[in-house]
């Protein structure tokens, strides 16, 4: 337990099975006093990586594909982005429920905005405090464009100038990276809801923000 402890962390790899313990049950409850409303301890493996993810970001097209840097198509293929989550063991996932009159037809703004903004603040927020606790390849992504949620909706600058004027707080979403979201909430018994074009938000018992970062 003095390992766990340690306010010396080092870089490294491989840590011991009671370090790695303490750490996510710390970092779960990080994700709670940030802001979360549920966060679970969860197997990498349960993350799984679906070409219907993509097609769905082109089919209809996203208001932000090929707009944004942190969008496809301009990320890693998808066998690239298998094999390296292939290489986690635990992850941190946490969600938000979202008044579901927040997530409207029209792109959901401003309101739906700030959730994904939060849940991708979380997410980085856990991978740098993991980082700092010595796990190097800590890696954390939240909900929606980063276009939309830094940028309001404005031209991408990492497209058009190679100057991304966030470097350190854009990265892509879950979705962006393929993560397929609603089974690995059915898994975890978190339940989502479909919002469209003509629902009817008293209808809908609430709306969902997502992130996830993978720890070790």
């Amino acid at each position: 337990m003095a390992e766990a402890h340690s306010s010396k962390s080092r870089l490294t790899t491989k840590v011991s099975v009671e370090k790695l313990s303490f750490d996510l049950a710390s970092f779960r409850q990080k994700a709670l006093e940030l802001g979360a409303d549920e966060a679970e301890i969860i197997p990498a493996a349960w993350v799984e990586v679906d070409e219907r993810v993509r097609l769905k970001c082109a089919v209809p097209p996203c208001p932000n594909y090929r707009r944004c840097a942190n969008c496809p198509p301009f990320l890693f293929d998808l066998d690239t982005i298998r094999k390296a989550f292939k290489r986690y063991s635990k992850a941190i996932i946490f969600k938000n429920a979202v008044p579901a009159g927040d997530y409207t037809a029209e792109r959901y703004y401003p309101h739906g905005q700030k959730w994904q903004r939060k849940s991708t603040e979380i997410a980085s927020q856990l991978e740098g405090q993991a980082f700092s606790e010595g796990y190097c390849y800590a890696v954390g992504f939240g909900s929606g464009s980063c276009r939309d949620t830094l940028c309001s909706s404005l031209a991408c600058a990492a497209l058009d100038s190679g100057r991304c004027a966030h470097l350190l707080r854009a990265r892509p979403s879950m979705e962006a990276m393929g993560i397929e979201i609603t089974g690995l909430l059915e898994r975890l018994g978190w339940k989502m809801y479909p919002i469209y074009k003509t629902f009817k938000p008293e209808q809908v018992p609430c709306g969902v923000a997502v992130g996830l970062t993978f720890i070790a």
